[in-house]
């Protein structure tokens, strides 16, 4: 990953990316929990009721707590972006040739289930197995699981920083391309500019969306 930093205008503060640490992740989870929390798969697959928000609200939290925990505990990349100490955007990138996890370690999905329910942990799971099957037509190409930016310095330039030190993270792979499945039609311009072209539609639970992949020039 470069070492470059960048001062932003609007943040008048160098920016830098790191793998992240495990007491990071504990940020890492309110910056993506906030990213994420009115993504309308995800409302959804958790079965999100306006009149219930906190259990949505709950199943949501638990759910990304356990994205990192997957994720650190089988050494795939985690990625942060910083201005000093302050975590301002994070995203969790699958190796190249690894398995997306469709078929999820016992405990994972002991824990899903007993929280979200069996509906929603199913849903998950054939999503994974969607996008996987989808991704494996690119070979060596590594997986953008989660990607997010703290809404309170969106549109400062933070998520280009992020997806470059994503581009330096794939290069170290050896791997060819990089994938992210992207539901919300108004990140779609931030992917292209950095060279993603969609390829394939995807819907789950009437939710669609589209797989962008950026090959390596």
């Amino acid at each position: 990953m470069a070492d470059e930093t960048l001062a932003t205008p609007a943040l008048d503060t160098e920016l830098k990316a790191s793998y992240l640490t495990a007491e990071d992740c504990k940020i890492a989870a309110s910056v993506l929990y906030q990213a994420y929390h009115d993504d309308e798969l995800f409302q959804q697959i958790l079965g999100y009721d306006k009149a219930n928000k906190g259990a949505y609200e709950k199943k949501l939290r638990l759910l990304i707590r356990e994205e990192l925990a997957s994720f650190w505990q089988s050494h795939q990349h985690i990625i942060g972006v910083f201005a000093g100490d302050n975590l301002l955007a994070v995203s969790c990138v699958q190796k190249a040739n690894d398995a997306l996890a469709a078929d999820r370690v016992w405990h994972w999905r002991l824990k899903l289930m007993l929280n979200t329910g069996v509906l929603s942990t199913n849903q998950l799971i054939e999503k994974e197995k969607a996008i996987h099957q989808a991704v494996a037509s690119f070979s060596d190409c590594c997986f953008i699981s989660l990607f997010a930016v703290d809404p309170h310095v969106q549109h400062q330039g933070i998520g280009r920083y992020l997806l470059r030190a994503i581009d330096d993270v794939v290069k170290s792979d050896g791997a060819q391309a990089s994938a992210v499945f992207i539901t919300r039609e108004r990140f779609h311009d931030l992917f292209i500019s950095e060279g993603y072209q969609g390829e394939t539609e995807l819907t789950f639970t009437k939710v669609s969306g589209k797989l962008f992949v950026k090959q390596k020039g």
